[in-house]
């Protein structure tokens, strides 16, 4: 019995004259897209930047109802950014959404745009353009939550912080609301930052006198550093090497931080010259504990980034930092202690 036809799909054929016979019949010639654009597309992957533009360009010009045409417009962005030439990325990226809005490439293209106004910092740009993807009508859940996440990122590094925190809360809920969801990057992103959210509020509370604020500024920064943790560990499970080793590092830094933010705060107004020594050995007796967390959380985040085969720029942090308190718990166990200012 003969077996399955093969059928190649060849999207969009074009006949041409290309020239004529001795008895004047047309010799035609063929161009499928298909051929067009692995053409292009080899052109691209040999290093030949502008032939592969080229190809690209005339494929969307000649066939602009092909299948192929918004995946061209792509390319030629993607090409534009290996080259670093930005500004021309981000118009055909432009010129892909205005063309093609129902395509899934160009939903694609306008989350690129956010991606790469992101990376310069252009939040202003980088909102805009979250809010126009956001506005969709044609958005998967995996989309949402990418736009909610970015969004999210955007308005912390703005200083919008409850606005922030509302955006990323809208993209873990649209995670839930998902039947499934693969790529887990933008989903522990989300928490990560929800996380940061706090850490920025926790950073915001000074420590300072009068003596009653003191105490009162102590506490608030613990009940922050909680919240941010939790947070943080929430990003644990999805498991991306990523998240989960800069979690890590956050995580156990904030022990730090407490730390330090305890044994740097003012001394009590009315505290004597005499009383001030003893009184700064009993801050660091009842603070190391918290030394002792950051450095086991560091060491342990060292350890997670093995366990994924990787290494981060977090796990990295970590290797330094459990360094740097090592130092300091082999100082205080000599009496050598940080002091406040004043």
């Amino acid at each position: 019995a003969a077996g399955p036809t093969e059928v190649i799909d060849l999207d969009t054929i074009r006949l041409q004259v290309v020239a004529r016979s001795p008895s004047g019949e047309p010799e035609l010639a063929s161009v499928a897209t298909a051929d067009l654009f692995n053409e292009a597309s080899s052109a691209w992957k040999a290093g030949r930047g502008k032939d592969a533009i080229g190809l690209f360009r005339r494929l969307v010009g000649d066939f602009p109802d092909s299948s192929y045409a918004p995946l061209s417009l792509h390319n030629i962005a993607a090409i534009y950014d290996g080259q670093g030439d930005h500004d021309s990325t981000i118009t055909t990226l432009r010129e892909l959404i205005a063309a093609y809005p129902a395509s899934r490439v160009s939903v694609t293209g306008h989350l690129y745009i956010a991606a790469i106004v992101s990376e310069r910092k252009r939040w202003p740009e980088a909102l805009r353009t979250l809010e126009e993807v956001l506005a969709r009508d044609n958005l998967t859940f995996q989309d949402r939550v990418e736009a909610l996440a970015r969004k999210g990122y955007v308005l912390l590094e703005q200083g919008a912080l409850d606005p922030a925190d509302a955006a990323l809360v809208a993209a873990i809920d649209q995670w839930r609301r998902a039947p499934r969801i693969d790529d887990v990057y933008f989903i522990a992103m989300a928490h990560y930052y929800r996380g940061e959210v706090a850490h920025r509020r926790f950073a915001a509370v000074k420590v300072q006198l009068p003596d009653d604020q003191l105490g009162k500024s102590l506490d608030a920064k613990e009940a922050l550093a909680v919240v941010a943790y939790d947070r943080w560990r929430d990003a644990l499970p999805h498991r991306h090497a990523h998240w989960a080793t800069a979690s890590g590092y956050q995580m156990s830094q904030v022990f730090f931080e407490l730390w330090e933010a305890a044994v740097t705060a003012p001394y009590p107004s009315a505290m004597s010259q005499q009383a001030r020594a003893p009184y700064v050995r009993e801050v660091h007796v009842r603070m190391r504990s918290y030394l002792q967390k950051s450095l086991e959380g560091h060491q342990m985040n060292v350890g997670l980034a093995e366990a994924y085969g990787v290494s981060t720029a977090w796990s990295e942090a970590s290797k330094s930092r459990a360094m740097q308190i090592m130092e300091i718990l082999a100082k205080e166990a000599k009496g050598e202690f940080v002091r406040p200012s004043s």
